[in-house]
């Protein structure tokens, strides 16, 4: 059975692990939005919430809800241990996200970046009921120059 929990203090570290050897072609994340001191600061800001997933007790990746109390609420980050991927873990993940974020939280919206790219991020978001938001892509610069065009895409209850 596949389980979300907030994630406690002492669980940071396994949550910095696992960001740390995320698919970073496939992530929107930039390296300053990474470490230890970037979970800690999520672990300390009320508008967002660290949560782990877990089966069987096992700890096997975690998300950062942001926006947390507002109508509208980002899935700023959802990270699953490879050793999981292709077993429908990613899709529990996801579903457990958007209950709690629409029912806990009473959301009318998340909502998530992806690489405009990205087109199997962007059909799976799409089976589960997400839809490309209006507007345009939008162009980000990384702190090295590098740019990524994101696609918002959202999901609504």
């Amino acid at each position: 059975m596949f389980t979300i929990r907030p994630t406690s203090r002492s669980e940071l570290s396994k949550a910095v692990a696992l960001d740390e050897n995320r698919d970073a072609a496939r992530s929107v994340a930039w390296d300053r939005d990474t470490g230890r001191a970037w979970h800690e600061q999520v672990f300390e800001d009320p508008a967002q919430e660290h949560l782990v997933g877990e089966i069987r007790n096992t700890i096997v990746g975690f998300a950062v809800l942001g926006g947390v109390g507002s109508p509208r609420i980002e899935l700023r980050r959802v990270v699953l241990s490879p050793q999981w991927s292709g077993e429908g873990v990613a899709r529990m993940f996801l579903r457990e996200l958007v209950d709690r974020a629409h029912g806990r939280y009473a959301a009318q919206e998340v909502w998530t970046n992806i690489r405009s790219a990205d087109e199997e991020s962007r059909a799976f978001y799409a089976g589960e009921g997400f839809t490309l938001a209006d507007g345009r892509p939008s162009i980000h610069l990384a702190p090295d120059g590098s740019t990524a065009t994101l696609t918002v895409m959202t999901h609504r209850r």
